[in-house]
């Protein structure tokens, strides 16, 4: 594969920023090498960054780009949301010797790049029977709740990114009427982002505390799921079951008004932190159970992403195709 196309990729972050150099095609597969983790705070700006890497790497520098950005794209001057860093493509383009550069947003790689994972880093939890002509969805619990939809066409897909995590809340069971009447006093609307999230761990344990008339001991997201994991009988354990199950009914009501049949990838960070609760929780129950459409959902695949490779190998298509 040494004699493919090459292109620049970077998922471009707050806090850090992962560059690599993609080879290959969407058709033949992609290699993702020389993998570059750079902290943001070393570098005054993008630029700097960038060249930084790419005098790391060795072999001929690639011809065009793209970099998945953690912030809205449609301006000629794109700043990240929680960064001081800005660019223009155009110029940065120049002064990195590349034809061309793609920005683009982050879960929108992450949505494209789906498909390209490895077997080996993809976790079943309902195998399906998959539609290789109908929509594919891809959604991802982490700082917020990502959502975009892959649209089978021309043997390619084609990315149309959404902000579905702020769409509203829908509670199912009393539990979780209580836990969103909390929510909402404090909030006012209730996204599913302010569930699923990690600050939507958060919004939760605080919620159940209340609920219970127990102090909220201050825990952040990870001791959470930490002690989800080694305490079945904790209050954490319970949130993250809740957690579990709204994600699939959100999951599920994604899948059949997207008519996702071709299947529904979870990425995100948190997932595969807390994979045995989530593999035994409610979740599958709340994807499938939808009355007459149990049948429709429960014949759509899910799959769950274990690696951080997706925005980057999602990076090397839209780049190799030019766009979303």
């Amino acid at each position: 594969m040494s004699t493919a196309p090459s292109y620049l990729v970077a998922d471009i972050g707050g806090t850090n920023a992962r560059f690599a150099i993609a080879r290959g095609s969407v058709r033949g597969g992609f290699e993702l090498e020389q993998i570059r983790r750079l902290k943001n705070e070393h570098f005054e700006n993008l630029r700097d960054a960038a060249h930084a890497f790419l005098e790391s790497c060795t072999g001929a520098r690639p011809e065009r780009g793209c970099f998945a950005v953690a912030g809205p794209v449609a301006q000629s001057t794109i700043r990240l949301t929680n960064s001081t860093w800005k660019f223009k493509p155009e110029e940065l383009a120049k002064e990195l010797q590349l034809d061309a550069l793609l920005p683009v947003n982050d879960f929108a790689a992450q949505a494209r790049g789906a498909p390209l994972i490895p077997s080996d880093d993809l976790v079943t939890l309902n195998a399906g029977t998959p539609d290789p002509g109908a929509p594919y969805a891809v959604l991802g619990p982490g700082t917020g709740l990502g959502l975009g939809l892959l649209i089978p066409h021309n043997n390619n897909l084609l990315v149309v990114p959404t902000e579905g995590g702020h769409a509203g809340f829908a509670p199912r069971t009393q539990e979780e009427i209580a836990v969103g009447r909390f929510i909402a006093d404090e909030y006012g609307f209730v996204s599913w982002e302010r569930l699923l999230s990690g600050r939507g761990l958060v919004n939760i344990h605080r919620a159940m505390c209340h609920i219970d008339g127990e102090p909220w001991p201050g825990y952040r997201p990870e001791e959470i799921t930490a002690e989800a994991l080694a305490s079945a009988d904790s209050m954490s354990r319970r949130v993250v079951n809740l957690f579990c199950a709204v994600l699939g009914a959100y999951a599920g009501d994604v899948a059949v008004m997207a008519g996702a049949r071709g299947g529904v990838f979870l990425g995100g960070g948190i997932l595969p932190k807390i994979r045995p609760l989530l593999e035994s929780s409610a979740f599958l129950a709340r994807f499938t159970r939808r009355g007459p459409m149990t049948h429709y959902a429960g014949d759509i695949p899910i799959s769950m992403i274990t690696s951080d490779a997706a925005p980057l190998l999602g990076a090397a298509a839209l780049a190799e195709f030019g766009g979303l």
